[in-house]
């Protein structure tokens, strides 16, 4: 198959990686895959995006699939494919909100979402076919190698610095525990916001090391936590789960459906330190694995995108 995957991502994060990692996976299986995109943005694209661009080179080069991830995308390549009946029109919501209504959308022939909370929130398009096709790990870049616990047991906490993300409820949660653990926030957010946190977080021990490589950050971390207000997915819930470290997540969102360790309620210190607490070493964690691997491996999930282009 010929694909044309599009985002006009500025910045690289999650969904740009899940591109990304579908381009790769998509191409190792034979397809002809091309990206289309801002010119100067981290996709590195082959073509640039732009309403007249893209229907000139829909028109032009014979995709038979056009397979959009950001919603301000969605009504450009609706529209762009409009009149190309060779062509099917695939959409991925990566997020919680609902999707505007647009007439538009029904030019649209699928759309795939990563839970079954996001597919509930595509139900009013009446899409004519959708799909829950998780996110996926890449397990040979997370091998399982669980390890005894640090002293201090030290935890952490990884991702876009952002209010909705919890680092404030992490923070209140280290003032309780305080002796015997330290928490690793890494990350970069509004510098703005990161310097609240790191006044808030003065005297207590938590480190800010800024950007990192997960295979390198593991190591160094007993327990991953997610105390996000709500989250669409949390990939790195699955590379945590992969790698052998247990995790605690909120109730909200995605984790609820797929996280093999703890839930605890959002906005709610008290119970996060709880949970940590609780968490001892090796619990949960093989059966965390596993369920990565029988689920959201990079090599049987990419197939079944693949099939649902060819339905």
């Amino acid at each position: 198959m010929r694909v044309l995957q599009v985002s006009s991502a500025r910045e690289i994060g999650g969904g740009e990686t899940h591109v990304l990692q579908l381009v790769d996976g998509l191409r190792a299986r034979g397809h002809d895959v091309r990206i289309a995109g801002r010119i100067d943005g981290p996709l590195k694209p082959d073509f640039q995006l732009g309403f007249f661009r893209l229907r000139s080179l829909l028109k032009r080069e014979q995709f038979d699939i056009v397979h959009a991830h950001v919603a301000r995308d969605y009504p450009i390549v609706a529209a762009a494919a409009r009149g190309i009946s060779s062509l099917k029109v695939i959409f991925t919501r990566h997020l919680l909100y609902p999707v505007r209504r647009n007439p538009l959308y029904n030019r649209v022939d699928g759309w795939i979402a990563p839970t079954a909370q996001i597919l509930e929130k595509l139900k009013p398009l009446k899409p004519k076919r959708s799909a829950v096709i998780p996110n996926w790990v890449d397990l040979q870049k997370f091998p399982y190698r669980p390890h005894e616990f640090h002293r201090p047991i030290t935890i952490g906490l990884v991702g876009q610095i952002s209010p909705h993300k919890g680092h404030d409820d992490a923070i209140e949660a280290m003032r309780e525990l305080r002796e015997g653990f330290r928490l690793l926030i890494a990350g970069k957010g509004e510098p703005d916001y990161e310097a609240s946190l790191k006044k808030k977080a003065a005297g207590l021990p938590i480190e800010f090391p800024g950007f990192v490589s997960l295979p390198q950050f593991f190591p160094k971390v007993d327990i991953l936590i997610a105390p996000s207000w709500e989250e669409p997915f949390g990939i790195v819930l699955l590379e945590a789960m992969a790698s052998g470290i247990p995790v605690i997540a909120t109730n909200k969102g995605g984790p609820a459906e797929f996280v093999r360790g703890l839930l605890v309620p959002a906005r709610d210190p008290a119970s996060l330190t709880k949970a940590i607490r609780s968490v001892r070493r090796g619990q949960h964690i093989r059966e965390a694995r596993e369920h990565v691997e029988k689920h959201f491996d990079i090599r049987n999930v990419i197939p079944l995108i693949e099939d649902f282009y060819r339905v």
